[in-house]
């Protein structure tokens, strides 16, 4: 059976814990093409809900090969910027529309 696995920061990790996911803690500085790396090699993931602002750091190399895959699907969560402390960045998800429509849509959020 497939389970959801989420790779967020600590602060972050224990309202996934809360509602019983699985969670892999990160933190500043980790290697984060490694544990992401080690995490894909698991065969029971069928969802991997990873931090926008770590998805960010991974290489594009890296990123170009998750887009073949098909498990697991790599779902982007993002964390409001309130939380976080810091300013909204390009997520993601507007990467991806980018890429898709061939340009930039600016989307606007109210939190």
């Amino acid at each position: 059976m497939s389970k959801i696995l989420v790779i967020t920061y600590h602060d972050m990790a224990v309202g996934y814990k809360l509602a019983g996911l699985d969670v892999v803690e990160v933190k500043e500085g980790d290697d984060f093409s490694g544990i992401l790396t080690s995490v894909l090699k698991m065969d029971d993931i069928g969802i991997l809900a990873v931090e926008d602002t770590i998805l960010d750091k991974i290489p594009g190399h890296i990123m170009k090969r998750l887009g073949k895959m098909t498990l697991p699907l790599i779902v982007p969560i993002s964390t409001p910027s309130e939380w976080k402390g810091g300013k909204r960045g390009e997520s993601y998800i507007e990467r991806l529309i980018r890429r898709a429509v061939g340009y930039q849509i600016k989307i606007k959020g109210s939190l």
